[in-house]
Formats: C-alpha cells, sequence, structure tokens
C-alpha cells in the first residue's frame, strides 16, 4: 500500500495547499518580493528533499551490489558480538580460558 489512508479530506487538503500555493506564485509573477522570496523558499526546500532521497536510493543501491553483509557473532556465553573474533568462527577451535 503505498498510501495506507488515503481520504477524500486529505484530497481535498492537499488541493487546498496546492491552489495557494499557485495564487503565491502567480504573485511572484506579477512582481511582488513577498511571492517571490516564499516560492523561492518552498522550491528550495524540495529540490534539497528531492535531492537526500536520490542520495539515499543511490547509497542504498551501491551497498547492495558491493557491500558485505554482517551477520552478529554468538558468544558461547549466548550475547552476541556485532565483530565476530576468529575464537567465535564456526569450525575453529576454541580455546578453555584458565580461570
Amino acid at each position: 500500500m503505498f498510501i495506507p489512508r488515503f481520504t477524500l479530506l486529505t484530497t481535498l487538503k492537499w488541493v487546498t495547499v496546492c491552489a495557494l500555493f499557485c495564487v503565491v506564485l502567480a504573485h511572484a509573477a506579477a512582481g511582488s518580493y513577498w511571492a517571490t522570496a516564499l516560492s523561492v523558499a518552498v522550491l528550495s526546500v524540495v529540490v534539497i528533499l528531492l535531492v537526500q532521497a536520490f542520495t539515499f536510493v543511490i547509497i542504498a543501491a551501491f551497498s547492495k551490489v558491493f557491500g558485505k553483509q554482517q551477520l552478529p557473532a554468538r558468544t558461547p556465553q549466548g550475547g552476541i558480538q556485532t565483530n565476530p573474533d576468529e575464537r567465535y568462527l564456526p569450525g575453529k577451535p576454541t580455546t578453555e580460558r584458565s580461570p
């Protein structure tokens, strides 16, 4: 589900926000300084969010292709270790600790 709670009220709210922004754009086209500043600010935020989303997708794709998956190692005491030692890897002989 892309938009889980898609209702008519939500659609009307977004249409109203877009209509108000179009009015601000019309004032900006007419030469109003406040409308130009507001339009540039809103469009800058949108562009920044799109660049961040694009960067996230590119990095996620590279990590899927070139990254290695690190599984946590379980210690003999039942704990979890993120960077496994050689002694905790399967097939390696374990050394007993002397008290």
